[in-house]
């Protein structure tokens, strides 16, 4: 075990509850997180209903099901795009810890239960009784990629030393991204087709603070 930032195998007085990166609790961390991540984007294609396609037509299975078909390419894209920024997290840290693991634990059972909402919004993408559960689910999970950070950055729980001012910055990306997508819940309730539509800029929020941070963001951020 080792304090993050500290050489391998180094196990500081006080860190014994560390676990470093190059050990079997930090990999079993990782591939558990890959493992649900995995589970998630393949259980979304469930919400698919091949009895209910006529087969009397030769584009019917795009045609019968265009609800289920536009939420599943939704939730594909939305749950992929968490994959990538929990990889982008797990890559940069050096040691995991008991809060680490505990708030980790939390998003995974938030990302295992997006295919229940992914199918309700299959059945209508412009109800308020689908977007709102769908948006709720989506803004939990974003929040809790902020609360990783927070206290990833809180307890120096990085593999190398993060330059100075960095951090605020990957904060502001992840947080308008994180943002977009709560108030895409707000407006939901009155109007859910354009609170649905308010996560196509989740990505370029980010990349906007990208673009203006330091080159030093696209390895950390």
């Amino acid at each position: 075990m080792s304090t993050p930032g500290s050489a391998p195998g180094s196990t500081p007085a006080g860190r014994r509850r560390w676990f470093a990166r190059d050990g079997l609790e930090f990999t079993r961390v990782v591939n558990l997180s890959d493992a649900l991540f995995a589970i998630a984007l393949t259980l979304l294609g469930f919400a698919l209903d091949a009895s209910a396609v006529s087969l009397d037509r030769p584009f019917a299975a795009l045609l019968d099901q265009p609800g289920e078909l536009i939420a599943f390419a939704l939730s594909f894209a939305v749950v992929a795009n968490f994959w990538w920024i929990h990889h982008r997290f797990l890559a940069n840290l050096g040691a995991l810890e008991p809060v680490l693991i505990g708030v980790n634990l939390a998003l995974l059972g938030s990302v295992a239960l997006i295919p229940y909402p992914t199918s309700l919004l299959g059945r209508d993408p412009t109800a308020v009784g689908a977007v709102v559960p769908y948006l709720s689910l989506l803004s939990v999970v974003a929040v809790l990629h902020l609360l990783l950070l927070v206290r990833a950055g809180s307890v120096a729980a990085w593999s190398r030393p993060m330059p100075d001012g960095l951090f605020g910055w990957i904060l502001a990306g992840w947080g308008a991204s994180a943002a977009m997508t709560v108030l895409g819940l707000v407006i939901a309730f009155v109007a859910p087709i354009v609170g649905l539509a308010m996560l196509l800029l989740t990505w370029p929020a980010e990349a906007l603070v990208a673009w203006r941070a330091p080159s030093a963001y696209r390895q950390w951020g």
